[in-house]
């Protein structure tokens, strides 16, 4: 189940994205910004075990007109992004190569870039967003871009 990401959730979101550079640039986005600005939404996809306990999926952060997503297990949910993209179509799209490779079908018109060192997310104005810079989210990103 996909669902708006709360401060509830910080807990649980923060263990899940602190390991890898693209969780970490999640995980800043929603510290600098929280969850109540208009430029940025945070949804994640959740199921409940047969224990009872929840188990995170994968994040994906609407900051602009970017998305980042972020699955460790690959399991991007293409029908919600279907959703999210027929609604306004992103201008770009960074996350690790197998998770962005799945989008890249939604958005055949855009060109796939692979081995990227940072993904260098703007504003609105097209400005690189400062506290998105720093050598912590340097990777190997998957980016796909109109």
């Amino acid at each position: 189940m996909i669902r708006e990401c709360t401060q509830e959730d910080i807990e649980m979101i923060t263990s899940y994205l602190k390991d890898e550079p693209y969780g970490r640039m999640i995980l800043t986005a929603v510290n600098e910004f929280g969850f109540q600005e208009r430029f940025q939404t945070v949804y994640i996809d959740v199921t409940n075990t047969e224990s009872g306990e929840v188990k995170l999926n994968g994040v994906y952060l609407f900051l602009y007109r970017s998305i980042i997503l972020f699955s460790k297990e690959n399991h991007v949910d293409i029908d919600f992004l279907e959703q999210w993209m027929g609604i306004s179509a992103p201008d770009k799209v960074a996350g690790r190569e197998d998770n962005v490779n799945i989008v890249s079908w939604l958005l055949t018109d855009y060109n796939m870039e692979t081995g990227v060192t940072h993904p260098g997310i703007t504003d609105g104005d097209s400005i690189l967003l400062e506290c998105l810079k720093g050598a912590e989210y340097e990777g190997d990103w998957a980016l796909l871009t109109r």
